[in-house]
């Protein structure tokens, strides 16, 4: 029974596509704040909100690691028995385009069903466009208390009508998402960037800045401490030029 519950979680691990190495014992939750690093781990169990069909929503900038986080909880839920899906959303709404034109995109939402956690991933990059935009709608609609969906967004709620063609789809669209949903607006300096300046500059410059950091503060106990001694022997003199 055991070698089997292996295989299977790693079947399921296979058809998850999830991208490599994005695990949360890498996930960096002290660059981010304002994620809790216990209400992740309650939701990597996923007995509450998978079973009732809630949502996740990871919002903020380019670099904040939504990415990485929505892989690591994808990645926990299938080692506990879950069913995930990650795709780009766009990958995945080009699919359900094709099974529209093929008159199949009922069979198409229901094979989805299998999963209980569908994650999308970019949002924002998704075009306005009225064919692309229909279906992700069904999407939405389609999985709304029923099924979960986790999705990564650049753009805030308000910016959503980039994405939207109208609207009043817009404002549906919302509504089903976070009706029961779990948001985090994760925003954080990138840390794309923030690793590209610290190869910039080199473990040198930063040792050598810690070498000045350090001289400067030994200099300046220095100073302190030959200006108190200074101070007290000052003190002295003045005693025995005038004795009380």
């Amino acid at each position: 029974m055991a070698d089997r519950g292996r295989r299977r979680i790693a079947r399921h691990m296979a058809e998850a596509k999830l991208p490599a190495g994005k695990t949360l014992d890498s996930f960096q939750f002290e660059l981010v704040p304002m994620v809790s690093k216990a209400q992740v781990m309650a939701l990597v169990a996923g007995d509450s909100w998978l079973r009732a069909g809630a949502n996740l929503l990871l919002f903020g900038g380019q670099g904040a690691g939504k990415s990485h986080l929505a892989a690591a909880i994808g990645q926990g839920l299938v080692e506990n028995g879950w069913r995930v899906l990650f795709t780009r959303t766009t990958d995945l709404v080009q699919r359900l385009q094709v099974a529209r034109r093929e008159l199949a995109l009922e069979a198409a939402l229901t094979k989805l069903d299998k999963y209980h956690l569908l994650v999308l991933d970019d949002l924002a990059y998704l075009t306005k466009d009225q064919a692309e935009t229909s279906v992700l709608f069904e999407l939405i609609g389609t999985r709304y208390e029923r099924r979960s969906m986790l999705i990564t967004a650049n753009q805030a709620f308000g910016e959503w009508g980039k994405v939207f063609p109208d609207q009043a789809m817009t404002l549906a669209a919302i509504d089903r998402l976070v009706h029961h949903a779990t948001i985090f607006e994760m925003n954080v300096e990138s840390y794309r960037r923030r690793e590209a300046l610290e190869r910039k500059r080199g473990p040198d410059r930063r040792a050598a800045r810690a070498t000045i950091k350090k001289s400067l503060h030994t200099e300046r106990i220095e100073t302190s401490m030959i200006m108190l001694s200074a101070a007290a022997s000052h003190s002295d003199r003045r005693r025995r030029s005038h004795p009380d």
